[in-house]
């Protein structure tokens, strides 16, 4: 097995219910790779991971699936493409967002034969209230408030010369970010098993400072009290950590700890990572129009990627012709005489 087999796991190309056994093996061994390769002296480990394995290959699937077909990206297209209105303010600004993407100018440079790039335009849409002139029917209505859209860090990523290859490039990454998460997991319940057993020595080292003081002058010179209602916090404290401690894995049975995790996180690709699409109606001057209204407008439909505990992000696949490429050169100078 070559390392790029190693990392992406075989060629995944099929749709459907049924995942090659291959594929299933490969995704195992990168697993194992990325969590723990000790995973491997687990009894069983590979019958035991492969079921949560291929559920998690059938929803990377479905992610990928669910993000829709490559929009053509280019200025000459940008009058006539709604969806490219509401995220470039300008013709002008479709080739200027590619060009000025290092990947984009190295994927033309190293593929002279290539008339476009596909990509994916990665952004992040805001939302705003504004305060505008509003026209029902035959009159103006001052001071309404709107919700005003925007787009902004945009960034080109996932340039390739075939469109397919990318889409499964994405199943590949999906796949490898559950896995992440589930190292993450792993990684945590490690991290806060050392803590505790950090703060319980420490709570028996001042649980035993006290014990001792009330055992000598403290109860002479009439602080026993106070000694007392101590101690009494400290017990309390420490059988807290004694019950948080008992629910963490123990050195013995961390490889077990990680085999579970792995099967949690794997079999829940929803909890951690989904693809939703924002519907909006939209008129020229990307304000939302309200359902019913007679204002002029269009519908776009944008893929976001929703991943717990970070921003939602816009994903937008698109081909980019090189007829439209801004060169290096080209951008070096405006940039040059901008500061100038």
């Amino acid at each position: 097995m070559g390392i790029l087999d190693w990392l992406f796991g075989g060629n995944d190309a099929a749709t459907g219910t049924a995942v090659d056994p291959a594929v299933i093996e490969a995704r195992i061994e990168q697993v194992v790779g990325i969590v723990n390769p000790r995973l491997k002296l687990v009894p069983n480990y590979r019958r035991r991971l492969a079921p949560a394995v291929e559920q998690a290959v059938l929803y990377c699937r479905t992610i990928e699936a669910q993000i829709p077909w490559a929009i053509e990206a280019s200025a000459a297209a940008w009058a006539d493409n709604p969806t490219l209105r509401a995220v470039f303010a300008s013709a002008r600004d479709v080739p200027a967002v590619f060009s000025r993407s290092r990947a984009v100018q190295d994927f033309f440079d190293k593929s002279p034969g290539a008339d476009q790039v596909w990509a994916a335009l990665r952004f992040i849409r805001r939302e705003e209230q504004r305060v505008v002139v509003a026209a029902s029917g035959d009159s103006l209505h001052r001071d309404v408030v709107r919700t005003a859209v925007s787009c902004v860090d945009k960034k080109v990523v996932l340039p390739s010369d075939c469109e397919q290859e990318a889409r499964l490039e994405i199943r590949r990454r999906a796949f490898r970010f559950l896995v992440t998460e589930a190292l993450r997991q792993v990684a945590s319940a490690e991290v806060l098993s050392k803590d505790l057993a950090t703060q319980r020595s420490i709570l028996l080292g001042r649980l035993m400072i006290l014990k001792g003081q009330r055992a000598g002058l403290e109860t002479l010179l009439g602080h026993g009290g106070r000694t007392a209602a101590q101690i009494d916090e400290i017990e309390a404290s420490l059988s807290q950590n004694e019950q948080a401690l008992a629910m963490c894995p123990t050195a013995g049975d961390a490889l077990e700890h990680a085999i579970e995790r792995i099967q949690h996180v794997l079999t829940h690709g929803p909890d951690h990572l989904q693809i939703e699409t924002a519907r909006l109606l939209l008129d020229q001057m990307n304000l939302v129009v309200p359902e019913g209204s007679d204002t002029a407008a269009v519908e776009i439909a944008l893929p976001l990627v929703v991943v717990r505990s970070a921003p939602v992000i816009s994903l937008l696949p698109c081909r980019f012709p090189r007829g439209e490429l801004i060169r290096r050169r080209t951008l070096l100078s405006d940039a040059q005489r901008l500061v100038c």
